[in-house]
């Protein structure tokens, strides 16, 4: 058993999804909820997944071939002397005279217009080939469903992470606001004390360039908030022109702690399902090609109709009978298409093991990282609490003429940068519970 440690982070009540049209461009509201519901409906891989299933289902499908019969109906039409077609054609549709016997009429007969109408059935009886093939046409199929599973979840894990991203994004150009407006007042003090003559003109200018660089910073934060939204826009399948704005928060809550079998996670695993269901069938496929030996038994009956006339029933006839075919020999392309069908089962395999070792290298790897984002969270809030004491001290020592325009504006940078530093953490965090929930396909989060 592995112990798991999930620390889970809390979302704020699900707001109904609203467009709100402002000044500049259409906002759309969503909470994450909402946000996975619209991505397990209208995102392309889960609909390309879909697509697949369904593809393989109609395989699986065609695969009743083996079982059921194949009818065709033809109707057709000629018209000839020639002696041999002619002579057939009038007993086919049973209006062949005396005097069709006659010599001349036999060598150099009249045109005859023949039409038929014919019924042909096909009815397999024993291809065993065949009702492996389908066994793994079903296997196939089996997989493709757990393949689009898997990537639901996959989806689902993606959406979490740019949803969370976005959430970050948007609080680092809060931070860098807040941080901005305080570089603002402290250019404006500097400016005044300038003017009194307290300071000197390289103490401004230090208030001035802070300022200068935060509006930088802001100007990067807000480029990478909106391509944050495009790209969950992107992942939902969203096409219209609008920004996504999160109704949820960037926190954690509490703290849930479980143990996880990785047997039992190998075991239940949607991708782990479909490899072993990919391996099933490569197996079949390979017992058919070495089947492809054995003979073929099938049976065939033909019901026609003809007259000098579409779709007459002047004559009638029709023919049964059943078929064992034996295919001996093929220049070696039976068993190399036998031995190909055990190579790929064999790499199949090698598949269902190689994900199985990665699985447990994945978990025990984002359950370190799990615990290294609780540490780094209750580090980032000291850090936080420390700046922000940091800059009081200082910003009454300013006050008071005892501390320096750098040391002030040193204390604001470090300040927005613990801030800043505490709002990855956090996002680092609930990224790491996600990438755990797709890996175990279990819920970590309430």
């Amino acid at each position: 058993m592995l112990g798991l440690i999930a620390v889970l982070p809390m979302r704020g009540t699900a707001q109904p999804a609203s467009i709100v049209n402002d000044d500049t461009s259409a906002v759309l509201s969503l909470s994450l909820d909402e946000t996975l519901a619209r991505a397990q409906k209208e995102s392309f891989p889960v609909r390309s997944a879909d697509a697949d299933r369904r593809a393989a289902t109609a395989r699986k499908r065609q695969s009743l071939g083996v079982f059921l019969p194949r009818i065709t109906a033809r109707e057709q039409g000629l018209y000839t002397t020639d002696p041999v077609n002619a002579f057939g054609s009038k007993l086919q549709q049973e209006r062949f005279a005396q005097q069709d016997l006659q010599l001349g009429a036999l060598n150099t007969p009249d045109r005859v217009d023949f039409y038929g109408t014919q019924v042909e059935v096909e009815q397999p009886i024993l291809n065993l080939d065949g009702i492996v093939e389908r066994r793994a046409a079903s296997d196939a199929a089996r997989a493709a469903g757990h393949k689009a599973e898997r990537t639901e979840a996959v989806v689902a894990f993606r959406v979490k992470k740019g949803y969370y991203g976005l959430l970050l994004a948007e609080r680092q150009v809060g931070v860098i606001d807040s941080a901005l407006a305080a570089a603002r007042a402290n250019r404006d003090q500097a400016q005044a004390l300038f003017d009194e003559g307290i300071i000197n003109q390289a103490d401004r200018l230090a208030a001035e360039v802070r300022v200068s660089e935060l509006e930088s910073q802001r100007s990067e934060a807000v480029a990478q908030r909106d391509n944050a939204a495009d790209r969950l826009r992107f992942l939902i399948g969203l096409d219209e022109n609008v920004r996504i704005e999160p109704t949820d928060s960037l926190t954690r809550e509490s703290t849930l702690v479980g143990d996880v079998s990785l047997e039992a996670v190998n075991q239940r695993r949607s991708d782990m399902r479909a490899l072993r269901a990919r391996a099933d069938a490569a197996q079949e496929k390979t017992r058919a090609r070495w089947l492809a030996f054995v003979p073929t038994l099938n049976a065939r009956g033909t019901a026609g109709w003809y007259d000098d006339a579409p779709f007459g029933t002047s004559g009638q006839s029709w023919t049964a009978g059943v078929s064992l075919s034996w295919s001996l020999f093929e220049g070696f392309q039976q068993i190399g298409r036998a031995q190909e069908a055990e190579a790929q089962q064999h790499r199949a395999e090698i598949a269902l093991e190689q994900q199985a070792l990665e699985n447990d290298v994945e978990i025990t790897s984002a359950r370190r990282d799990l615990r290294a984002a609780r540490e780094r969270i209750e580090q980032a809030r000291t850090a936080v609490a420390q700046a922000e004491e940091s800059l009081r001290i200082r910003t009454n020592r300013y006050g008071e003429g005892m501390a320096r325009t750098t040391d002030l504006l040193q204390a604001e940078a470090t300040l927005a940068e613990r801030r800043l530093a505490s709002l990855r953490a956090l996002y680092q965090h609930n990224v790491t519970v996600y990438r755990l929930e797709l890996l175990t396909e279990q819920s970590m989060t309430q």
